[in-house]
């Protein structure tokens, strides 16, 4: 006698390896999708994380600090930290809420004197877009720095460190008795 499969059995077996095949789809498209959303967050969280870094090289390298504008969005610094090869150069960040886009300003002049006949003078560079919310935070006893980011469509951004800072004039000026002139804080040979 032959052995073969019947029809039923073959047509069961073909069955059976249609839906093994489906679940291994199944699973190589889940794997796909997961793999696709993994990159996303991955390239997401490293270009958070090179703003962060930029934003934290210009405040700990900065020699004053002034925070203001509309819910803190407006951050005035002058900086060693330059992109551009400028030397002591004033930086600013601010987020144009309109446009939702968190801009950076650096220049050899203050901010504040920026105008239509220097504007060559200013390089600006949008850090972001789709940047909700920005905010810089100084503790009272100007030794904290806290950094708040908000960008679309993901969780807001928290940082904090740790950087003395006070404004230029403050921390040139000493207290000094009248009379007194300041000492210079360069050490001297013996």
């Amino acid at each position: 006698m032959k052995r073969a499969f019947t029809l039923i059995e073959l047509i069961l077996s073909i069955f059976l390896l249609g839906i093994i095949v489906y679940f291994l789809y199944s699973a190589v498209a889940n794997l796909q999708k997961s793999n696709r959303i993994f990159s996303k967050r991955s390239q997401s969280a490293f270009y958070d994380q090179k703003v962060l870094s930029m934003l934290q090289k210009d405040l700990f390298f900065a020699h004053a600090l002034e925070i203001g504008g509309h819910e803190n969005s407006l951050v005035n610094l002058q900086t060693n930290n330059s992109l551009y090869d400028i030397d002591a150069p004033y930086v600013t960040w601010l987020v144009k809420p309109d446009l939702m886009k968190l801009v950076r300003f650096e220049s050899t002049l203050p901010f504040t004197q920026m105008n239509s006949k220097n504007s060559p003078l200013y390089h600006m560079s949008i850090i972001s877009k789709k940047c909700e919310k920005f905010k810089v935070y100084q503790s009272k006893q100007k030794e904290n720095i806290l950094i708040y980011l908000k960008f679309e469509g993901e969780a807001p951004l928290v940082y904090e460190f740790y950087k003395p800072m006070q404004p230029v004039k403050e921390q040139n000026a000493t207290k000094l008795k009248s009379g007194q002139r300041p000492t210079s804080q360069v050490p001297r040979p013996l």
